[in-house]
């Protein structure tokens, strides 16, 4: 808005009075497709990793703790309880090899540019052995996508399990399980610990060890009410879990909202999605106290409370078209594509990680820019050795005899010409390969170091093999916008026009 650096109480009114002001680097949104939000009249959240921003390392401590114990009750070995869990090993946007127990890194294309076998990397011609140039990810019955931060615990407990299998296939009683056996078998744990309530019970207790409060969330959605949009809740936790961690992010933020509730017109809790979107499932009204309340109906009336329901009785009850409609999840399966595709809404994406990852490119932008330059040149390099390869298949063809049809007086003047000629190609090819060598080798120190900024194993979420990673593709292809926490909506107007870079073909740059 401004190259001036506006002091903090400006800045504030600024915003009261729904005018923009910039917003730090961190909390920046993103457009993918032009979103005006002034023909957006209403707006609905998820809840989980969207308004309530959890703490990782306490979710994945807590998740792991749940579901180790009950795995060892399953039969597995006791070592499980003391196994080392690195927490910073699994990301969003991995995909799990059940078959095989590896845990891959698609590019955009589907092809596996890094992996692990448990938490041992796979080297390179283990990745071509097994994957060759395959695209990978489309069979359900082998391949588990991680679209969901919820996901990384069981992704971290398989990696630790595999690792077990292959060290310690004693410590089983009777045959160790296969990996596609282990696979199911943490995967069905862990969804036992959220169902029986040995993780959310834990978080009710005590919110604050396990989810952020963010100061600017109830600004953000009361600044929203008051331009007209009306807001409602979708989320798949159900009404005790949903209450007690919105009135520990709401509750008594601002005077003009009694409690959590008010914030919103329509609240529909354990909403199943996505089964919300392409299935016709009644809703329940429910009280204030979570019971049910009168029979299964197909709409829902504003101000209430609801269990359950689909997308098509929710948007008959706001009697809005489906592009009036902006939905905020962070599920890139469940709350984006499945709305995006079954209800025509359009799409906000909540990506947590994305703070770092900007943070990360700031600091290491000088770097970011010398791989884009030095893959530039290498590109270039490629093409001239193609080129020199060309030209040294055509020499290889030319005898002696072919010149002294060209005027070359004799058969050893003709030799030496061409033995010259082959020589000059062979150096500048030889030379052109060095140079590509050392401007690969740079490029990939360069990137190792920044990888690690990023995570020590997977390197950004984003990106893969310098391109974008399966996950950055499906994040450009189903969010209308994406940004790191609902609260940098905060920063624009609501009747902003987010306007999306012009895409380009190759061709056009």
């Amino acid at each position: 808005m401004t190259d001036i650096e506006l002091p903090t109480p400006v800045r504030r009114l600024l915003l009261d009075a729904e005018l923009e002001v910039d917003a730090p680097d961190e909390r920046r949104i993103f457009t993918n497709r032009d979103l005006n939000l002034d023909k957006i009249g209403l707006i609905g959240f998820d809840m989980d990793y969207t308004l309530a921003i959890y703490r990782q390392d306490a979710i994945e401590r807590v998740s792991i703790e749940a579901t180790v114990d009950k795995l060892v009750a399953r039969g597995y070995p006791d070592k499980l309880l003391s196994a080392d869990h690195e927490p910073s090993f699994a990301i969003r946007g991995l995909t799990v090899d059940k078959t095989h127990g590896n845990i891959l890194k698609l590019d955009r294309h589907g092809y596996v540019g890094r992996g692990y076998h448990g938490r041992r990397p796979l080297t390179s011609e283990e990745r071509r052995t097994t994957y060759r140039e395959q695209r990978l990810g489309y069979e359900d019955d082998r391949f588990a996508p991680v679209d969901t931060l919820f996901a990384l615990p069981e992704v971290t407990l398989f990696a630790v399990v595999v690792d077990m299998i292959d060290a310690h296939p004693d410590l089983f009683a009777g045959r160790p399980p296969s990996y596609a056996e282990a696979y199911q078998d943490v995967r069905d744990c862990i969804d036992h610990s959220h169902r029986d309530g040995s993780i959310k019970e834990l978080i009710k207790a005590n919110p604050e060890a396990y989810i952020e409060r963010d100061p600017d969330l109830p600004k953000t959605l009361h600044k929203l009410r008051s331009a007209g949009k009306r807001l409602f809740l979708l989320t798949n936790s159900f009404f005790p879990y949903s209450d007690a961690v919105m009135r520990y992010l709401l509750d008594g933020a601002l005077p003009s909202y009694p409690d959590w509730t008010a914030y919103f017109d329509w609240t529909v809790v354990g909403a199943c999605k996505p089964a919300f979107f392409t299935e016709n499932n009644p809703f329940q009204e429910l009280d204030r106290g979570g019971d049910q309340v009168g029979p299964p109906r197909q709409q829902v009336q504003r101000g209430k409370l609801y269990q359950g329901g689909n997308q098509q009785g929710l948007q008959a009850s706001f009697d809005a078209f489906a592009d009036e409609v902006l939905y905020v999840g962070d599920h890139i399966y469940g709350d984006i594509v499945r709305s995006k595709k079954s209800s025509g809404w359009r799409t906000a994406l909540v990506v947590q990680e994305l703070y770092q990852e900007l943070a990360v490119r700031r600091a290491r932008g000088m770097t970011l820019r010398e791989i884009e330059s030095l893959h530039r040149l290498r590109t270039e390099i490629a093409e001239e050795i193609s080129g020199q390869r060309n030209l040294a298949h055509g020499l290889a063809r030319i005898t002696a005899e072919d010149l002294l049809e060209t005027g070359v007086p004799d058969l050893e003047q003709a030799k030496a010409l061409l033995d010259s000629v082959r020589t000059r190609v062979k150096r500048r090819s030889d030379r052109l390969r060095r140079y590509e060598q050392e401007t690969s080798d740079t490029v990939g120190r360069r990137a190792q170091e920044v990888d690690e900024a990023f995570n020590p194993y997977w390197g950004s979420s984003f990106a893969e093999r310098l391109d974008t990673s399966r996950f950055g593709a499906q994040v450009e292809a189903f969010a209308c916008i994406y940004t790191s926490r609902v609260s940098n909506l905060w920063f624009v107007s609501p009747s902003r026009y987010f306007i999306s870079p012009h895409g380009s073909l190759p061709h056009w740059l």
